[in-house]
């Protein structure tokens, strides 16, 4: 028979891990970048044996969610390069956003279907691979492979959709967010950037690949701004949140400052 002190500590353990279960999955829903980084994963196309990873740790990761969860310019660029993992961050931010605001729309709009479409599938396989405790929070309707292939819906009402050619085509879907992926390759990006400005949507992402046009006018001709203080928009439940994280000592990302 067990002694009262191992039965003591037992019950301790038992409910240190539901603590951290439940705390676990909170952060994920107020934190992207927690959610992200520890509760989720993405695909790797091209390593077969071992096709879902997580994101890496890295610094710069960090700071582009930060830039777009916080950063206060309605339109936001991000040049990019092939190994960087920007569209997959993107598509995170906006993941992540339309799982926790209810009745929200993301508009992947690109020169081809096939990118615009990669984009939706990134928001999917995210979606199938967070955590299941977490997951359950955002139901869906039908299952993944049960929607089209060029669009995606929670319960909740959220949903995000691929678009290419015409840019006049997102006046229709009153989005929320508007990504434009590899917009420098896009001959009419100019135009569909003035169309999806006048759709009013609460923010414009721009993403791409290095391209002489209007995308990279934009990016070289940009000036230095102050950069957000992000501990005054942290929300008053995550800050709880992490005091409790802390005091317990529960295991947290580690980033990472090489690129």
């Amino acid at each position: 028979m067990p002694a009262v002190a191992d039965i003591n500590v037992e019950l301790e353990v038992r409910e240190l891990e539901g603590l951290y279960r439940e705390l676990r999955v909170r952060r994920a829903i107020l934190d992207p970048i927690f959610w992200m980084m520890k509760c989720t994963k993405t695909l790797d196309e091209q390593c077969p044996q071992d096709p879902f990873r997580p994101f890496p740790q890295k610094l710069y990761l960090k700071l582009v969610m930060d830039y777009l969860t916080y950063g206060q310019s309605k339109i936001k660029y991000l040049p990019k390069s092939r190994t960087m993992l920007m569209s997959w961050t993107v598509s995170a931010y906006a993941a992540h956003f339309g799982f926790t605001h209810p009745a929200t729309c993301t508009v992947f709009q690109s020169a081809d279907e096939e990118r615009a479409i990669h984009d939706v599938q990134y928001v999917k396989t995210l979606w199938e691979n967070t955590e299941p405790d977490i997951r359950a929070r955002w139901p869906l309707n039908k299952p993944p492979d049960q929607q089209p292939a060029h669009e995606f819906k929670t319960r909740s009402k959220s949903r995000w959709i691929a678009l290419t050619g015409n840019p006049e085509k997102i006046r229709s879907e009153h989005p929320t967010i508007v990504v434009y992926d590899e917009a420098a390759i896009w001959d009419e990006f100019e135009t569909g950037l003035n169309v999806g400005v006048g759709s009013s949507p609460l923010q414009i992402i721009a993403l791409s690949s290095a391209k002489p046009g209007y995308f990279a006018d934009i990016c070289e001709s940009s000036k230095p701004v102050e950069w957000p203080h992000y501990e005054e928009t942290v929300p008053h439940e995550l800050y709880e949140i992490m005091k409790v994280w802390r005091k317990c000592g529960f295991p947290d990302y580690e980033l990472n400052l090489a690129a």
